[in-house]
């Protein structure tokens, strides 16, 4: 399983790609781009400057090395739609992209993926998270439209995750599962609000909407107590961080074929970035263990490098790391 890393600077290529990692993902939010829409209606779903690269010279820097290296940079233009004014400089902008030497285009829009298909532009196309594929019926959908991989949504369950994992391998689609950060209790793809702060150039997370104080109410007829339980676990993400840890399900991952594993944060720092690839790539060293010793020393990971112990709240996958 490759381990897929994000990227926001051109100085951060040759230190994650020494640290483990095999390939990278990136978004470009140029000062043409912001002047006509701004970073509220970012090209690729990170509204800040510290996520994104803001030139194409930039970003052609960062490919170079990257090549030299033989590692893949891709690029992001996921927006959940693309209006009629942004599509043209959109469509523009990805030219520019492939021309900088970017190996794969990551996309959600529809029309965008329709427009890509007709304009067969000589590059890989990956379907974003921002439009979740459920079921072996959409990965068929998708295949259609000419994608290559499909990044799978974040609310997955492993034993879902490996339900789709046959289908994917018939259609010869790639699968790329979350494994650090940003775990978020809703669907990408259903998402309407604005992941925007007061600082144009970071987002806090808790500055997000999503993160506000709100009340759940439970329409269930399940026993009181598992409603309970599901009311309470809803309420913790009015004040999680965005650190996030899906490690346990690796081996799980690895017997499905899941071909990529993501690092989310594109906007953390250097050092997060690199410590979180170093994390991974520990991880997977370790595969060969037997499962309860895998992953008893994935908690010991996740302490030593989040400093706190593993909790549902912040567990991708609790159904293979907790109980």
């Amino acid at each position: 399983m490759k381990i897929l890393s994000p990227l926001s600077k051109t100085a951060e290529v040759k230190p994650l790609a020494v640290a483990g990692a095999d390939e990278f993902y990136c978004g470009i939010v140029t000062v043409e781009w912001e002047k006509r829409f701004s970073f509220i209606a970012s090209s690729n779903l990170r509204h800040d400057r510290v996520a994104n690269f803001s030139s194409f010279d930039q970003l052609a820097e960062a490919t170079k090395i990257a090549s030299s290296l033989k590692k893949p940079v891709f690029c992001a233009f996921n927006a959940h739609f693309y209006s009629e004014k942004q599509m043209p400089l959109t469509l523009k902008q990805i030219s520019q992209a492939i021309d900088a030497g970017i190996s794969k285009v990551i996309v959600s829009d529809i029309s965008l993926i329709s427009l890509l298909k007709e304009q067969n532009i000589g590059i890989d196309i990956a379907l974003s998270t921002a439009n979740p594929a459920f079921n072996s019926e959409s990965l068929a959908f998708f295949k259609e439209q000419g994608l290559q991989r499909i990044v799978l949504p974040r609310h997955l369950t492993v034993e879902e995750i490996a339900g789709l994992a046959p289908s994917a391998k018939a259609l010869n689609l790639e699968l790329e599962a979350f494994a650090l950060n940003a775990l978020c209790p809703f669907i990408d793809g259903l998402c309407t609000f604005q992941h925007v702060g007061k600082d144009p150039n970071f987002v806090s997370a808790q500055e997000l909407a999503c993160r506000m104080p709100f009340e759940v109410e439970t329409i269930s007829s399940q026993p009181k107590q598992k409603q309970l339980s599901a009311k309470s676990k809803a309420c913790l993400w009015q004040n999680t961080l965005p650190d996030a840890c899906g490690l346990c399900a690796l081996p799980s991952f690895q017997k499905a074929g899941i071909h990529s594993l993501k690092i989310a944060g594109r906007g953390n720092s250097t050092e997060k970035k690199l410590a979180d690839v170093k994390m991974l790539k520990q991880a997977l060293s370790i595969l060969s263990l037997p499962q309860k010793e895998f992953v008893q020393e994935m908690h010991r990971l996740f302490f030593k490098s989040f400093y706190q112990t593993c909790s549902s709240s912040k567990c991708y996958y609790p159904g293979e790391g907790l109980a």
